[in-house]
């Protein structure tokens, strides 16, 4: 047995750190209580050990190969391993370890930080899949775009067509069937919008209790005789500003997929909806964990099928992604994608074989009272502009009753104008990003130099990821897309 070397200050073991010293000779002298818990093993089965046998193959060849040759010469080194656990399961760490050296400059031992990257990994790991979902997002958008104009040709003349050989029944079966295959392929770019939150919208107040009750009979039809479908819906019924013909695509969608997972067996489709509070700690385990905190409308659709294996949690919003032989469509990636247009998120809990829930989290319409309290007082005077005149006059109107007084300008030269002769009476501007002479972003530059405190909000019918990374940095107060909720600009607004 390996006699447990004494160091220096036994508050070396108790450290909150993870910790460990390694002898000229790469043995393991000491390690801290830390490093012992995190790897599950005892003081006695360590020490004494070469610390290359408590890492992975793959990790413990690039310390041999690279790190130590490299710490041999500069006395110091920064990696990243993955160590294995007594259990056999992996711990990302990132180590950084110092030469403790004589006074001829040989190494006697080294001493080393590790930090566990477990948390840094997973939070790297749900950036990249909301990168990914972005970047299809901008593509099925494009393509949709770009879709739909050709099928405007193809069903117009189709429709011509059919016009000049109404007397030449065959060519009239063939030209009405490709009249039914063009608009199917409209309803495909209609997904296609709707997973990229470029999709039309109309924006209303809804009850989502009430909607959700609407939706029983055809729910019903829809996911067949053996599935049961409980409603569990809070009265009064939560409020949301949304679309309601979107959201009833979300909450049908939710459903057929539940009914799915029953793989044609009994089970129970529950349909619950709810006001909620989002913590911390809820908003972190959602897809999107940028989203303010505060109260929520929340639908959840949860059944007792056979579950979603962890490894294909990352993937169930792709589009086109299924495990059924016969699966196709946009079902969840348009779900995700209406959601995430209306400034709401998903969370996904599941477990093989015992089920599924997906809550949908949608901004919570304030109550009346709320919104009393609010246009009692007075926030500033915000600046719209935008050429278009129904647009103008519905934000003037919201931001008026939320307290602000607002002013309006038609395009960006009148705004320009405006600022320089109200000066700092203005205290925010909401602009839109296209307009013919100056843009969006040509106002916002000259507007610093104007009025650098004033916040600017720039707001377009199109996702400007590049003009948001490009000015932020400059000062931009933020950007939102065409339909948002006041809720979202007054945000913004406000800081």
């Amino acid at each position: 047995m390996v006699q447990r070397r004494s160091m220096p200050n036994e508050r070396y073991q108790q450290t909150p750190a993870m910790l460990h010293s390694i002898n000229q000779g790469g043995l393991l002298e000491e390690v801290s209580d830390v490093w012992l818990t995190k790897l599950g093993y005892s003081r006695e089965e360590v020490l004494g050990r070469p610390s290359t046998d408590f890492l992975s193959p793959e990790s413990a060849r690039y310390a041999k190969e690279v790190v130590l040759p490299r710490f041999f010469e500069t006395g110091e080194c920064v990696a990243e391993y993955e160590m294995l656990r007594r259990d056999g399961t992996r711990l990302p760490v990132r180590l950084r370890a110092v030469a403790i050296r004589d006074a001829q400059g040989k190494i006697l031992r080294s001493n080393a930080v590790l930090e566990d990257m477990t948390e840094h990994r997973r939070l790297e790991q749900k950036m990249l899949q909301a990168q990914k979902l972005e970047s299809l997002g901008l593509m099925a958008g494009s393509i949709a775009h770009d879709f739909n104009n050709l099928l405007v040709s193809i069903l117009g003349n189709t429709q011509l067509a059919l016009e000049d050989v109404r007397g030449m029944p065959s060519a009239v079966a063939s030209l009405t069937d490709v009249v039914t295959a063009s608009q199917r392929a409209a309803d495909l770019c209609r997904q296609l919008l709707a997973y990229s939150g470029r999709g039309k919208f109309t924006i209303e107040e809804v009850d989502v209790s009430e909607l959700a009750r609407e939706m029983t009979q055809i729910l019903e039809l829809s996911v067949g005789r053996f599935a049961a479908i409980k409603l569990e819906l809070a009265r009064p019924g939560p409020r949301a500003e949304v679309d309601p013909t979107q959201l009833r695509q979300v909450v049908m969608n939710l459903v057929l997929n539940a009914a799915e997972a029953l793989d044609g067996g009994r089970g129970l489709i529950t349909v619950v909806t709810s006001l909620r509070d989002l913590d911390a700690a809820t908003r972190e385990r959602t897809s999107n964990p940028d989203v303010p905190l505060g109260r929520y409308v929340c639908i959840e659709v949860a059944d007792t099928g056979r579950g979603i294996p962890a490894e294909l949690l990352d993937r169930i919003f792709d589009p086109f992604f299924t495990t059924k032989a016969a699966g196709r469509g946009l079902g969840l990636a348009a779900v995700h994608g209406i959601v995430r247009s209306h400034s709401g998120m998903l969370r996904v809990d599941s477990e093989p074989g015992r089920g599924t829930s997906f809550k949908v989290y949608l901004p919570a319409k304030p109550s009346a009272e709320q919104v009393e309290n609010v246009s009692l007082r007075k926030r500033g005077t915000v600046l719209i502009v935008d050429d278009d005149e129904m647009v103008r006059q519905t934000l003037h109107r919201q931001l008026t009753r939320a307290g602000f007084e607002a002013v309006l300008a038609a395009n960006g030269e009148d705004a320009v104008l405006t600022a320089q002769a109200r000066g700092r009476e203005l205290t925010a501007f909401l602009i839109d990003v296209t307009m013919p002479g100056l843009s969006g972003p040509d106002v916002f530059l000259r507007l610093r130099s104007l009025l650098p405190t004033a916040r600017v909000v720039l707001m377009s019918g199109y996702n400007h990821v590049d003009i948001v990374r490009r000015y932020t940095t400059e000062g931009l107060a933020g950007f939102v897309q065409k339909p948002f909720t006041i809720q979202e600009v007054m945000r913004l607004l406000e800081g």
